[in-house]
């Protein structure tokens, strides 16, 4: 049972006592049905290597003291809970087993484990091995309690009348038997039976579990007979379902159903209809909450798709499954929220003006947006008080405020990069594509840079504490301008250096027209002058 919890083969069962006093196993089982109150982190020496190594060391207490915690936490009473040195020093080794075993059926009941399955005639053991364990429990001196008991003491937990129990328990095996699911569920419908969620839809799967699951019980009954043995000591739970079973399997059927429902949902892709399946008691999920049943739609169906992807299974999710995605789509709608909330701060902010409460907003983590710095709050306040106005609603989106507060945090960090001359700093900024700045040539690097240090101690001077975007922008395209026309001017004076060569008069008065070469006052009446002007220069230079 322990195994298929886990899904981790074990020692052998002749060695299982000696394995579960470093309490390991056991704080895995309690990470299998609590997973909250125990996590695989917080197992001591999780993969035995210390163990293994060194033996037991004082901290595997701990392990068991989290199994303790994990138990506690589903309700198992505590009259079945052994002591920490009944374990780690063996003083009581039978009371874990006991403890083991009335969990088992326990969880059964919870719908959260598999059901403890009966092992006569499925393990051997050799006489030399019984005789060791004979040994060893003579050692303890005690007597272990009969399993039987363990309903019996869960019953009285929950305060129920023995005797009303167990003939309404009586009664329903019998209607198990008669084969008709009606009045199976009937009995089964009986308030001293103590059943709960049960479903009139699924009386046909109820009659069909059950009859199985008595069937096997009665089975395993017979081959423990022993010849000659007198009736009376029978227990009339060796053949016939106890109320734990019962409605462990009434559990397992509604799961199924559950999980079907859910998988329907996601199918239509509704909403509305999953959240419902969500909430079904039969899967027992926590934190379903109404607000968030779109983002439950779409992680589910993510998780759904993804599981198909890999397994190549039409399967419904599990149970595990739908509470991981419960609790993933719970933290995104929770964050998306608290996000819409921190951007209607923001915008308030913005309104009443004050830089610094701005970029305090700005910089809560609820509202999920680029890095904001303060030294340079003035410029946030400045550029999106002037968004804001310009927007529609009167209202800043997150996507806007996102976009809008990258960019700003590059424009700051290239005014910080100025104030301090750092050339690179301020290249690397102007390169970046948060800055949202077009047009930059690379081959002009140092021009931008130069013409921003110009622009920087005038804003200065002039007593404006930062460049805007809009004055950075406006720098790059002046550079790209100038630039230009260099490389213009250069191309007009060669084409006028080819036509006086050429000596004609007329090329070389076309020449000195370009707009390009920025030449004033050239007269078309003189073009003969010009070019035997220009020819004399252009020999002079060369001498």
């Amino acid at each position: 049972w322990m195994e298929a919890c886990l899904d981790e083969e074990l020692p052998p069962t002749t060695e299982l006592e000696e394995g579960l006093r470093n309490g390991v196993y056991l704080a895995k089982l309690g990470n299998f049905f609590s997973p909250k109150v125990v996590s695989l982190k917080k197992i001591y020496d999780c993969e035995q290597t210390r163990y293994k190594a060194t033996g037991l060391h004082f901290r595997h207490t701990d392990n068991t003291i989290q199994w303790f915690n994990a138990m506690s936490n589903i309700g198992l009473p505590k009259i079945f809970y052994p002591e920490t040195t009944d374990i780690y020093d063996r003083k009581n080794m039978p009371r874990c087993i006991y403890c083991i075993h009335a969990l088992s059926l326990y969880l059964f009941k919870l719908g959260l484990a598999p059901q403890i399955q009966d092992l006569y005639g499925k393990v051997a053991f050799t006489e030399e091995e019984i005789n060791n364990m004979k040994t060893e429990l003579e050692k303890y001196g005690i007597q272990m309690p009969a399993f039987s008991k363990i309903g019996g003491i869960l019953a009285n937990e929950l305060s129920v009348d023995e005797a009303a129990l167990h003939a309404a328990v009586i009664a329903i095996n019998d209607a198990i038997e008669k084969g008709v699911p009606a009045e199976t569920l009937a009995a089964m419908k009986n308030p001293n039976a103590m059943l709960v969620n049960l479903d009139p839809t699924q009386s046909v799967q109820y009659q069909d579990t059950l009859s199985a699951a008595k069937h096997e019980k009665m089975a395993n009954a017979r081959n423990k007979d022993v010849p000659g043995s007198p009736q009376e000591e029978r227990d009339v739970y060796e053949e016939l379902l106890t109320q734990a079973e019962i409605q462990g399997n009434v559990n397992k059927v509604n799961l199924q159903n559950g999980l079907k429902h859910v998988d329907g949902a996601l199918e239509q892709q509704d909403g509305t209809a999953l959240y419902n399946a969500l909430k079904s008691p039969a899967l027992g999920l926590r934190d379903v909450e109404l607000d968030n049943c779109d983002w439950y739609l779409k992680q589910l169906s993510c998780d759904k798709q993804l599981k198909a992807q890999e397994q190549g299974s039409k399967e419904p999710l599990t149970k595990e499954e739908l509470q991981f995605g419960v609790d993933q789509a719970n933290q995104d709608g929770h964050r998306f929220r608290r996000m819409l909330e921190a951007v209607s701060r923001i915008n308030a902010a913005i309104r009443k003006g004050v830089a610094e409460d701005t970029v305090t907003e700005l910089m809560n983590r609820d509202a999920q947006l680029p890095e904001a710095y303060p030294f340079a709050a003035e410029l946030y306040q400045q550029e999106l008080s002037t968004l804001q106005q310009q927007s529609h609603q009167g209202n800043l989106t997150h996507a806007e405020l996102a976009v809008a507060v990258e960019m700003l945090s590059s424009v700051a960090l290239i005014n910080r990069t100025l104030e301090a001359g750092d050339v690179n700093g301020v290249w690397r900024q102007i390169q970046n594509p948060v800055t949202g700045l077009t047009n930059v040539d690379d081959g002009n690097a140092q021009r931008y840079v130069d013409e921003l240090m110009r622009m920087k101690a005038r804003a200065r001077a002039e007593g404006n504490e930062f460049l805007t975007w809009n004055d950075i922008q406006g720098s790059v395209d002046q550079v790209n301008v100038v630039v230009q026309e260099e490389h213009d001017r250069i191309k007009a004076i060669g084409l006028i250096n080819e036509a006086v060569d050429e000596g004609d008069p007329q090329k070389t008065l076309n020449a000195l027209l370009l707009p390009s070469a920025k030449l004033a006052d050239v007269l078309p009446p003189v073009a003969e002058h010009y070019q035997e002007t220009l020819i004399r220069a252009k020999r002079e230079k060369a001498q």
